[in-house]
C-alpha cells in the first residue's frame, strides 16, 4: 500500500521540485509592477506555493478576496476553546502540515482522547432514544444484523468492508473507474431498504446531499486514505490557540505582505504575461498565475482566453459540500442533569451535535459544534443567521429539556454563503472522477491551478498543501 510520510520536510520537497475581462465593465486603477508569480488566494495551498516560490528566489504577490488570512481554515477566536469552523484536524500522515507547524513554531496538541470520550445519543422523532431501547425501537431502520449499532458513522465500516482499492491512490487509476457510480447502487446491492438508506446515509450526510449524487469511488478513496492516516499515527492534532494560526504564520513569513480585500474578477493572458483583474479595478501582472480559488469562485471569474471545454465543464459541475455550522456555548452542564451523553446524532436541523473539549481540562465541554450538512444546511441558510441559530437552540432544548436556558448560540458559519468559498470541500458526483479528475490540476497557458479539489493523494488541509507544492514546482520549472 502506498503511504504518505509524516517525516516530510520542506527541504526534501524543494530538492524534489525542479474577450471576457474587457467586457466586465471594470476600469483599471493601476497596472502593478510585473512579478514572477501572482497567487490568487491566501489559504493553505496558495500560501504554501508562495513560500516555496520565494525560497527559490522568485518575486511573488499573494492576493486574497477576504479581509483575513486562512481560506477555509477559520478559528472562532472569540469563543471558549477557540473552536474551528473549518480545517479541524491534522492527522497522522499530514507531513506537510506538521512540518510547516514545526518550522513556524506552532505547537500541536493531540485531542484524540478527548473526542473519544463521547458516545453520541441517537435522537429521532422528537426525543432521545436510550441506548438500551435503541435495538428494538420502531424508528430504528438499521440493516439486518446491525440494529444495535448507531447510525452515526456506520457507513464508514460498510465502505471499508466493500472497498476494492489496495491503496488510496488507486482512485486515479482508470482501471478502478468502473466504481465511479452512485453510493446508492452499492447500498441497494447490499439489500438496504429505502428507509435504511434514508436514515443511515441521507440523514446527516457526510459527503454530497444523498446516496444518489455521491461517487462511490470517491468514498473508497476517502475511506482508504483515512485508514492510512491512522496506520501512520492515530492522532487528531490541532494548533494550540487555533489552526488559523498556521496560515497566519505562513503569511507573516513571506517577504511581501498579502493583499487583502482583492476580489478577482478575471484573468487575462496577453503579450507574454498574465493579468489578474480585481473588482476594485486594480491589475496584477506576472509571468505566471497560480489560482487556488475553490470551484464556485472559479465559476464567477472570467478567463481570457476561455478555458478548454473539459476544464470548464469540471469547474461548472463538480459539487461542493454544503455545511452550515452553529457553535453553541453551554452555560451549565445540563447533561449531568438528564444523564445523557452531551453529544447527539439527530434528525433535526441541528444535525450532529458534537461536544468539544478544548479547555485546560479534558473533561470540560467548552462548546458544541452543530454540523448541518447537505439539504439541512441549505434549509438553515434560508432562515438567515439569527433565525437559524435560534432554530438550532430550540431543537436542542426540545430534545434535551434540561438544556433550556442553559445554552447560547454564539458562533455561526455557512460555507456555501461565503462568496470566497461557495461551500466546503469538493464532492465528486457519479462519473466525474473518470471525466475530470486528472484534468483538474493541469495548467492552462500561464495559469496554474491548486486547491484541495486538485489534489490526488491527500484530502483536507494536507491536500491543499500538496496541491500548492505541485503548482509551485510547475512554475519553478517554467520561470
Amino acid at each position: 500500500m502506498a503511504k504518505a510520510s509524516s517525516s516530510f520536510t520542506r527541504r526534501s520537497a524543494m530538492a524534489a521540485g525542479g474577450a471576457a475581462i474587457a467586457s466586465s465593465g471594470v476600469s483599471p486603477l493601476h497596472a502593478a509592477t510585473e512579478r514572477d508569480v501572482v497567487i490568487i488566494g491566501a489559504g493553505l495551498s496558495g500560501l504554501n506555493a508562495a513560500m516555496l516560490l520565494e525560497e527559490a528566489g522568485n518575486s511573488v504577490a499573494v492576493i486574497e478576496g477576504r479581509n483575513r488570512i486562512g481560506g477555509r481554515v477559520l478559528t472562532l477566536k472569540g469563543l471558549p476553546g477557540n473552536p474551528e469552523a473549518g480545517g479541524n484536524s491534522i492527522l497522522g500522515g499530514y507531513g506537510r502540515m506538521r512540518d510547516i507547524s514545526d518550522q513556524l513554531g506552532i505547537e500541536l496538541m493531540d485531542y484524540t482522547p478527548r473526542s473519544a470520550s463521547s458516545k453520541p445519543e441517537v435522537a429521532l422523532g422528537g426525543s432521545v432514544i436510550s441506548k438500551k431501547d435503541w435495538p428494538s425501537h420502531p424508528l430504528n431502520k438499521m440493516p439486518e444484523g446491525a440494529r444495535e449499532r448507531s447510525p452515526s458513522g456506520y457507513i464508514w465500516g460498510v465502505i471499508a468492508a466493500n472497498n476494492p482499492l489496495e491503496s488510496f491512490e488507486d482512485w486515479y487509476d482508470p482501471k478502478f473507474w468502473k466504481y465511479d457510480g452512485p453510493v446508492y447502487g452499492l447500498l441497494r446491492n447490499l439489500g438496504w431498504s429505502e428507509e435504511t438508506i434514508a436514515q443511515v446515509y441521507d440523514t446527516n450526510v457526510q459527503y454530497g446531499t444523498s446516496a444518489h449524487d455521491t461517487s462511490l469511488l470517491m468514498w473508497y478513496f476517502i475511506q482508504k486514505w483515512f485508514a492510512t492516516q491512522s496506520d501512520i499515527e492515530p492522532v487528531s492534532l490541532s494548533a494550540v490557540g487555533g489552526n488559523q494560526r498556521i496560515p497566519e504564520a505562513m503569511a507573516n513569513s513571506l517577504k511581501s505582505e498579502v493583499h487583502l480585500g482583492k476580489t478577482v474578477a478575471g484573468v487575462r493572458l496577453v503579450d507574454g504575461h498574465a493579468e489578474v483583474h480585481c473588482s476594485d479595478g486594480s491589475i496584477y501582472k506576472a509571468k505566471r498565475v497560480i489560482c487556488s480559488a475553490p470551484l464556485p469562485p472559479l465559476r464567477w471569474m472570467k478567463f481570457d482566453p476561455i478555458l478548454p471545454p473539459t476544464k470548464r465543464a469540471a469547474i461548472l459541475s463538480i459539487g461542493q459540500m454544503l455545511i452550515t455550522q452553529t457553535h453553541i456555548i453551554p452555560k451549565e452542564p445540563f447533561w449531568e442533569e438528564d444523564g445523557f451523553d452531551p453529544s447527539m446524532w439527530t434528525d433535526t436541523p441541528a444535525g450532529v451535535v458534537s461536544a468539544q473539549r478544548f479547555g485546560e481540562s479534558a473533561e470540560e465541554v467548552t462548546n458544541f459544534l452543530c454540523w448541518s450538512r447537505g439539504h439541512t444546511a441549505q434549509y438553515l441558510d434560508t432562515l438567515g443567521e439569527e433565525a437559524a441559530k435560534a432554530r438550532v437552540v430550540a431543537e436542542i432544548e426540545h430534545l434535551r429539556p434540561a438544556a433550556k436556558g442553559k445554552i447560547e448560540a454564539l458562533g455561526f458559519k455557512s460555507w456555501q454563503l461565503d462568496p470566497f468559498s461557495g461551500g466546503d470541500w469538493a464532492v465528486w458526483h457519479p462519473g466525474q472522477i473518470a471525466a475530470y479528475l486528472l484534468d483538474m490540476g493541469k495548467a492552462e497557458g500561464r495559469i496554474h491551478f491548486c486547491g484541495e479539489h486538485t489534489a490526488l493523494s491527500n484530502r483536507g488541509m494536507e491536500g491543499a498543501m500538496e496541491s500548492g507544492e505541485r503548482a509551485a514546482f510547475e512554475v519553478m520549472d517554467l520561470l
